[in-house]
């Protein structure tokens, strides 16, 4: 590792759990419910945080959770202990059905200090048996503007069907 990879490097990874459908029901969803969490592993300051997740295949999952949720003043939840998320453009959220990718960034937090953590909890993605494969992917990658070419996540999520 370079000196300069040291002083600025990031790691991402997905902490969740599977939630299998009752054996009975016709529609066989699978409900992944977790966090994606952020660090800051170097030992500089990171900014502006931004994460893509991606389905693969694209038609097999949907992403839900804290994303652009209504303004603090307006929820009636408190919700000072978790961040929020938006998607970073329009134009993404516009394209997520053709390339199954999630940017998104968050809210409030626009920098991370060495060893601090952000965290895009209480997520769902509901799964679907695709019509081609036996299995669903969903990756994740970190950015920062010092970052820009992208930190792939340390672990997958795959749910073979």
């Amino acid at each position: 590792m370079t000196e300069e990879q040291k002083k600025m490097n990031a790691q991402g990874f997905f902490n969740y759990s599977v939630i299998l459908p009752e054996l009975d029901e016709e529609e066989r969803e699978v409900l992944i419910m977790g966090s994606f969490i952020i660090e800051n592993t170097g030992e500089e300051m990171l900014h502006t945080p931004i994460i893509c997740l991606r389905v693969n295949p694209i038609s097999s999952g949907k992403l839900g959770g804290k994303i652009e949720a209504a303004p603090r003043n307006e929820m009636i939840v408190d919700a000072s202990n978790s961040e929020e998320w938006q998607f970073i453009s329009q134009e993404r959220k516009d394209n997520l059905k053709e390339n199954g990718e999630y940017w998104l960034k968050p809210v409030e937090s626009k920098e991370l200090s060495p060893g601090e953590k952000l965290f895009f909890s209480n997520f769902d993605i509901n799964l679907s048996k695709p019509e081609e494969k036996n299995s669903v992917i969903v990756e994740g990658f970190v950015y920062f503007k010092e970052l820009q070419q992208g930190v792939p996540a340390l672990n997958k999520i795959i749910v073979n069907f």
